[in-house]
């Protein structure tokens, strides 16, 4: 799903230039779920992506990490290093401004099958959510992975909110 997402990001962002091949936050909020990501147009290549539905009052985060989780596939299915299969639960910290959780929180193989791609929900209304929403700096981490986007800038974030509320 978080790739069908990127794919549709990355087309609707086409238009852009070939010059202008770095990162910055893209929101797209049709069709529902709506997404805002911080990644290179047209490309694959992204650090963090927030989803929500349409009035949910809930965003689900995704960030890739190097961290496996998925050690071999079985009839079709990655397996953890004890048989469990995917997703495989794991606890990702949210932080911005002054406020700090750690929720629970899920993994899956990536694409390349190298790594693990994290997804964590949470309500739009959660005290970390409004300091993002108010100050547009938000930093992720579980697997080893830090993800720290530069700040979102407001009218992509406004938007974002705003249909997700």
């Amino acid at each position: 799903m978080i790739r069908a997402l990127l794919l549709g990001l990355a087309a609707a962002a086409a238009f852009t230039p070939a010059a202008a091949q770095e990162r910055t936050w893209m929101l797209r909020r049709e069709p529902d779920p709506a997404q805002l990501a911080y990644a290179t147009p047209a490309t694959d290549d992204w650090v963090v992506a927030f989803t929500c539905r349409e009035d949910s009052g809930q965003i689900i985060a995704a960030f890739p990490a190097a961290q496996a989780l998925g050690v071999r596939q079985e009839n079709g299915l990655w397996l953890d290093d004890v048989g469990r299969p995917a997703p495989w639960p794991i606890s990702v910290t949210l932080s911005s401004g002054p406020y700090q959780t750690t929720i629970p929180g899920e993994a899956i193989v990536d694409a390349s099958g190298e790594g693990s791609i994290v997804r964590v929900e949470f309500a739009d209304r959660a005290p970390v959510a409004e300091a993002f929403a108010d100050e547009g700096v938000i930093r992720l981490a579980a697997l080893g992975a830090v993800v720290e986007p530069p700040p979102a800038p407001r009218g992509e974030l406004r938007g974002f909110f705003r249909y997700c509320r």
